[in-house]
């Protein structure tokens, strides 16, 4: 009976150590340094109001972590259509980063219950603020502003994940912190593209119109300048020969006059030497001009009386 009893001892000592190992080890929870942690004591039903971040940890048996990655997550949105503010339908492909900030996590933990919950709405979330900022933009500034509209993403996401500015712990948001946004691609409706070119080719067509007409407007100018150029000189030229006329024409009188006014004074010096009357000058200058001219003929009307040889005839 005593040995019995002893075994009995024993078997109680090492059913108590085995049960001791036991809830030791279930005691211990390790999270990665990649984690963060919420402890949750299956037994009582009480979360932790504080996150733990990588390493061993030890906590009532049982107790499990409801883990949450503490680096950064990449989220590729499926590829989709958003509708721009003048109604036309884009294409895109964005991708985006958040992050689980470990003191939003028992506020994520309460609403959301896990990870998978979470990251579900923040995508959800994510592709929200991608359709609103599209609705922000004309479909002229998808070619244009395509850094702007990324900005624009970047500020309704975080708009979305982490609340209105001055939330606090996330309240308003999904408690999600955002990181950055990558506006991968974007494709404006065929039509859109086809009425950009046409309207490109036309304004082309007339660029070169009135490149064409300008050229035609100079050509033209330069014809006229050259064509009054012709005229002014043509102009000048007859108003120099017209003014040289004009003083070989002035310069000739007065020498006329000036022979004449000579011929006059001598006249009247013979006259007034030879004491003359006018007919008798008359007949002076007839005798003259017989001396030089001895083969002339010429009838003289009263009333002078002329008379005359001729050389060689007596």
């Amino acid at each position: 009976m005593k040995k019995m009893g002893n075994i009995g001892i024993i078997i109680t000592l090492l059913l108590l150590v085995v049960t001791a190992i036991v809830l030791l080890s279930l005691s211990f929870k390790k999270l990665k340094s990649t984690e963060v942690g919420l402890e949750y004591n299956r037994v009582n039903k009480v979360l932790d109001d504080a996150a733990k971040n990588g390493g061993l940890h030890v906590g009532p048996p049982g107790f499990r972590f409801i883990k949450f990655p503490s680096t950064f997550i990449s989220a590729e949105l499926p590829s989709g259509t958003c509708v721009s503010q003048d109604g036309l339908r884009v294409d895109f492909r964005v991708s985006f980063q958040y992050q689980m900030p470990a003191e939003w996590l028992p506020f994520a933990v309460i609403r959301y219950r896990d990870f998978r919950k979470w990251d579900e709405i923040v995508r959800a979330a994510g592709e929200s603020a991608v359709q609103h900022s599209c609705a922000l933009f004309e479909i002229s500034d998808f070619q244009n502003k395509r850094g702007i509209i990324q900005d624009t993403m970047l500020d309704n996401l975080r708009l979305k994940l982490e609340g209105p500015p001055g939330s606090i712990n996330g309240d308003g948001g999904v408690y999600a912190r955002a990181v950055t946004v990558q506006l991968n691609n974007l494709e404006v409706p065929n039509a859109y593209k086809n009425a950009i070119s046409n309207r490109q080719s036309a304004e082309e067509d007339i660029s070169l119109a009135i490149n064409q007409r300008r050229q035609a407007l100079i050509q033209a100018n330069s014809t006229l300048l050259a064509a009054e150029e012709d005229a002014k000189r043509i102009k000048d030229t007859a108003t120099n020969e017209a003014e040289v006329l004009l003083k070989e024409a002035d310069l000739k009188a007065q020498e006329t006059q000036f022979i004449y006014e000579k011929e006059a004074e001598t006249l009247l010096n013979i006259k007034n030497a030879l004491d003359l009357s006018s007919e008798g000058l008359l007949s002076y200058m007839s005798n003259k001009l017989y001396e030089e001219a001895p083969r002339l003929k010429a009838s003289m009307m009263e009333p002078a009386d002329t008379s005359f040889s001729l050389a060689g005839e007596l």
